[in-house]
Parts: structure tokens; C-alpha cells; sequence
């Protein structure tokens, strides 16, 4: 499943024992979930020790699921639906796990912190009406593009850069599979601009 939100669904006040665990919403791409199910979120959290960072997958229990405005006992793929587990609410709170990936445990895809892309450019950006469309160049070697892959977004550094394929050095690691697609943007100006897609090899 793919994160989209991630909440904290105590009001303000509320006594200890009268605390719920976090929620995370999303859209479940492959597979079922049922309440019970043990569950690994990826990348997980930052944890930094002196100058060395890194990233450890949380795991949690499903308490209980939500779609279409019913409870429910399995999700499937298709649609949107909500998780509530037993996570430290601080941890969902503000869409904190936006963007990150969840599955069965031992089902988790690889978490990259380096990816090699097929690249497709396209011939030119997207323009408003009464704009003259901009010509895409080819990457360049260290140039840091954007990437978005389903809910995830991170900056990344090209690195041998050639025709039909680059490779990028992440700064925030993406948890994906081997041939998932993924969009492409380049900062002109002040904003980032969309100059085409790719797929993870």
C-alpha cells in the first residue's frame, strides 16, 4: 500500500489510557490486508547517529480498516482505504509517513537510496496558454532532478548520465520494485517542471 496520509486522531487532551494508535491511509496496489496482519512500513524513520544517518522500517499490527466509509475485516487492491494500528500516534501525526510503502512483512519492496532509470525525456515542457513551450536537453551529470514515484518524492543527483538511462543518488531514500515508473522534473527558474518519465531497472 502506498502511503497518502498519515494521522493522529487523538483530540487535544486525552488521557493516556484513553490514547489510539496512529492511523495511515493510502491505496492498496497488490495484494490483501486483514486485521491481525503484521505490517513493515518502508523507508521507516531517520535515525542519526553522530554524522551517519540511516533508515529502520517500523513495524506495527493492523487494529482495524476502513473504505468506503465501512468497516472492514480484508482490503484488496483498488480504492482508497484507512489503517488504524498501535503506533505511537507522534509517529503518524501530520502526514509523517506520507509517501512511504506498506506491506506483509517479508513482502517489503527494496528500499533505494541509488536507482538506475530507463529515461524517456519529452520534446518539451507543458506550457499555459500564450506561453511558447521550452525545448527539454538531455541530463547532465550532476544535475539534481525530482522524482516522484506513486506518493513518494525525493531529490536526486544524476550520475552516469547517458543516452535512454541515468543513474541518481537519492537524498531521502524511495521504498519500490524493480520496473515501477516513475516521473521526472527539472528546477527551471523557481519551480520544478515535469520533463518525463522513466522506469526502475
Amino acid at each position: 500500500m502506498h502511503v497518502a496520509r498519515s494521522f493522529d486522531i487523538n483530540r487535544p487532551g486525552t488521557r493516556p489510557s484513553k490514547l489510539r494508535g496512529g492511523v495511515i491511509g493510502g491505496s492498496i496496489v497488490e495484494g490483501t490486508f486483514e486485521v491481525g496482519d503484521e505490517i513493515i512500513i518502508g523507508p521507516g524513520r531517520r535515525i542519526e547517529k553522530g554524522s551517519k544517518t540511516t533508515w529502520e522500517p517500523i513495524e506495527a499490527t493492523v487494529k482495524s480498516m476502513q473504505g468506503g466509509g465501512l468497516n472492514l475485516d480484508t482490503m484488496h487492491s483498488g480504492g482508497l482505504c484507512g489503517m488504524a494500528t498501535m503506533l505511537d500516534p507522534s509517529i503518524t501525526t501530520s502526514d509523517n509517513l506520507s509517501g512511504q510503502v506498506v506491506a506483509r512483512k517479508g513482502d517489503l519492496p527494496e528500499v533505494r537510496s541509488s536507482m538506475t532509470i530507463e529515461v524517456k525525456l519529452m520534446d518539451t515542457m507543458v506550457a499555459g496558454e500564450g506561453q511558447t513551450p521550452e525545448k527539454i536537453y538531455p541530463l547532465r551529470n550532476n544535475e539534481m532532478l525530482m522524482i516522484n514515484v506513486a506518493t513518494a518524492t525525493s531529490v536526486g543527483v544524476t550520475k552516469n548520465s547517458e543516452k535512454g538511462k541515468a543513474t541518481l543518488d537519492l537524498r531521502l531514500p524511495i521504498c519500490a520494485d524493480t520496473g515501477q515508473r516513475v516521473s521526472l522534473s527539472r528546477r527551471v527558474g523557481s519551480r520544478w517542471r515535469l520533463i518525463g518519465h522513466g522506469t526502475i531497472q
